[in-house]
């Protein structure tokens, strides 16, 4: 006899009674109870019944995985079985992309449910938590928590900052720990603070700050990998019965950290064999300058092409996503071996795109469909057929509400994305809206829509790319000056937001109004950002610096708690290997005072410079150091760059500062006093 779970049920069971179907005095048992069950349907615990929270979620985000996948047909050698099998098990979209083609504004987009232009967030290393936009709201697995189910976390899902401090197998950037939200996990491999585990296995060769193009084959087995240890332990929980829905979320470092793959993969792509991606030689010939402006800068930093190393490049890459897809397998495998198969669905996507070659790029960060487009497979139990496509238009923004839609957990009010449950239940079924990427941030922000034939381009300075993705996949002609597309230019333009909000407080929440002296005070807050133009003036002054914060050396030693200007003209408070550091700039030199090494908690620090140029630091309780700056008598003039408090000060030619990272601590105070402005009675330098 089946269970009975519905009135539909009951009333089957009384037409068997009344047509004489089973013996008597089984008839008889049931009559009797059948008059009491519908009201014992309606009064049953919500956990009997399909309801919210009942479906668990596996989330599995790849890193600059682009479309050199089996199913997306983006390269002809690529191996990716576990994600075709994955993807033909659901539906799989070929139209989805990316809302930055960055890590972390992309990440942040996609765990937030905001787009970079209502979190502000659009810098690679800008801290999503200290923007003042996103305060207060849940992120993915936040919400997920609060609504009951269990969360875990392994390997890179909130962004990990470029840092080249520390060389290992477990993380190109150094930085371990990156934007992670400890409050949003149950669990955390391998526990509170890090993303990334330190394995023995150390490559022996650094890999520089945003130079994505080196590539080292390693002689260990998967399993001694950072994605290996990690799996395997994700593998784990997903063979054991859970007591409650779980939201699992999994970060595969590769393509990636594809400088970090073992041997065995670089060997499955023979360097002989080698294609390279289709390149026409003249792409940028019918592009806006603004854009040609973009790809010079970008392509002098990577330098892959000029160096010849094209090939490798791209042998590195079909390594990465090999072994991307073998972890991939192995998560899916246990999955299927446990009792969670039926129960659960599965996300796989990545965070953006990349170029190889293509229009002369050896990177992400573009809004060309190389670095937008990402692969998006979703399997959900009851819902999505096997083998579906759905070639209409989504972005990562949307899988928050179509998360909360598949399960049933009521969507927060502040997300952007819309729910593209509908595409899932019918591949017949049409999107609300075009894919909307952005480029920079604030007045500079620069937009993509896609639509199911279109892309878009808006520059900030108002020029313009249209592509017809029927006639031009590739994106090389571009239709933007012919005049019968205007109207459908104004078309796309609509979706692109009308404001890019900023993440930082405004000025006057930040510096009160100078004194009578003419001093400047400053309550900061760490994420606070300030342009050159709005920073209070230096020129002839000096300043006090106060700090009160809580260190943990295994992710703030090598951090920057507050700086302005750079390295030609400036000031900077900073943590370099747990001492801090007072650092005063001028004309590209740095002239510092240094303090004791800090002890793990609550900790105080005072620096500045007077008047005179004298420096000094001090740790109450440890010690106080002085110095003497390079000018006597306050700033010698007015620095291009800004003031941030918390960020990352990044200077590669001076070493105590070429591998900052953003301050991750709490900071319970941090003020800075601007001094009265002295005379000049030097002259001023130029910066």
């Amino acid at each position: 006899m089946q269970p009975i779970r519905s009135e539909e049920d009951v009333a089957q069971l009384r037409t068997e009674c009344s047509c004489g179907l089973m013996p008597f005095s089984r008839r008889l048992i049931l009559l009797l109870l059948l008059f009491a069950l519908p009201a014992l349907i309606h009064s049953a615990p919500k956990s009997r019944r399909r309801s919210s929270g009942s479906v668990n979620v596996l989330f599995i985000v790849a890193s600059d995985l682009r479309d050199f996948v089996g199913w997306m047909g983006g390269h002809p050698q690529a191996q990716t079985p576990n994600m075709d099998r994955l993807a033909k098990r659901g539906m799989r979209f070929t139209n989805a992309h990316c809302n930055y083609a960055l890590c972390n504004p992309s990440r942040t987009s996609l765990l937030t449910g905001m787009l970079p232009s209502s979190s502000g967030v659009f810098g690679r290393e800008q801290d999503w938590q200290r923007s003042a936009q996103v305060t207060a709201k849940p992120t993915l697995p936040e919400h997920f928590k609060s609504m009951g189910y269990t969360t875990s976390a392994g390997g890179e899902i909130f962004h990990v900052n470029h840092d080249a401090n520390e060389d290992l197998l477990a993380s190109w950037a150094g930085d371990r720990r990156g934007f992670d939200q400890d409050v949003a996990w149950d669990t955390r491999y391998e526990g509170t603070g890090m993303q990334f585990t330190d394995l023995q296995a150390h490559t022996g060769q650094k890999s520089e700050s945003l130079n994505l193009w080196r590539w080292i084959d390693v002689e260990v087995p998967d399993e001694f990998t950072d994605d290996g240890v990690m799996t395997s332990w994700a593998s784990e929980l997903l063979r054991k019965k859970s007591s409650k829905p779980f939201f699992l979320a999994l970060g595969l470092g590769r393509p990636h950290q594809m400088a970090r793959v073992p041997k065995k993969y670089f060997e499955m792509f023979p360097l002989a064999d080698i294609q390279m991606p289709l390149v026409n030689e003249d792409d940028l010939a019918d592009v806006p300058e603004t854009a040609r402006s973009q790809v010079k800068s970008a392509s002098h930093q990577a330098g892959t092409a000029q160096q010849g190393h094209g090939k490798e490049a791209v042998q590195a890459y079909l390594a990465g996503v090999a072994f991307c897809d073998a972890m991939l397998g192995r998560v899916i495998d246990a999955l299927d071996a446990g009792s969670n198969a039926k129960n659960t669905i599965v996300v796989f996507t990545s965070d953006h795109g990349c170029h190889l070659g293509e229009k002369q790029l050896w990177q992400d960060g573009m809004l060309w469909v190389e670095s937008t487009r990402v692969p998006l497979t979703i399997y959900a139990p009851g819902i999505t057929r096997e083998d579906s496509v759905s070639a209409q238009p989504v972005s990562l923004v949307d899988l928050y509400p179509t998360l909360c839609d598949l399960t049933k957990v009521a969507k927060p009010e502040h997300l952007d994305g819309l729910s593209f449950e509908p595409l899932l239940r019918d591949p017949a079924a049409l999107s609300q809206r075009p894919a909307i990427t952005a480029l920079g941030g604030g007045d500079r922000v620069s937009y993509a829509a896609r639509s199911d034939q279109w892309r878009y381009i808006r520059y900030a300075d108002g020029s313009e790319e249209l592509y017809d993705h029927q006639a031009d996949p590739h994106e090389w002609v571009n239709l933007a000056g012919k005049p019968e597309h205007s109207a459908l230019k104004q078309d796309l333009a609509a979706f692109f937001p009308k404001e890019f909000l900023s993440a930082s407080r405004t000025v006057d929440q930040i510096a009160a109004a100078p004194g009578a002296d003419g001093g400047v005070h400053l309550k900061l807050e760490i994420g606070d950002k300030l342009e050159a133009a709005q920073a209070p003036p230096l020129t002839g002054r000096g300043f006090f610096i106060e700090a009160s914060f809580d260190f943990n050396a295994r992710t703030d030693q090598n951090s920057t708690l507050v700086y302005q200007g750079d390295e030609k003209l400036g000031y900077a408070l900073h943590l370099l290997a747990g001492r801090p550091i007072l650092t005063v700039f001028a004309d590209g030199k740095a002239t510092s005072v240094h303090g004791d090494r800090l002890a793990n908690g609550r900790c105080q620090v005072r620096a500045g410079m007077d008047a005179d140029g004298l420096m000094s630091l001090a740790v109450p309780g440890l010690s106080e150091m002085l110095g003497l700056a390079p000018f006597p008598n306050g700033f010698t003039g007015e620095p291009k760059t800004g003031l941030a408090a918390g960020q990352s000060l990044s200077l590669p030619g001076l070493k105590e500062y070429a591998g900052s990272t953003p301050f991750n601590g709490a900071v319970h105070r941090l003020r800075i006093t601007l001094l009265p402005p002295k005379e000049q009675t030097t002259k001023p330098a130029i910066n």
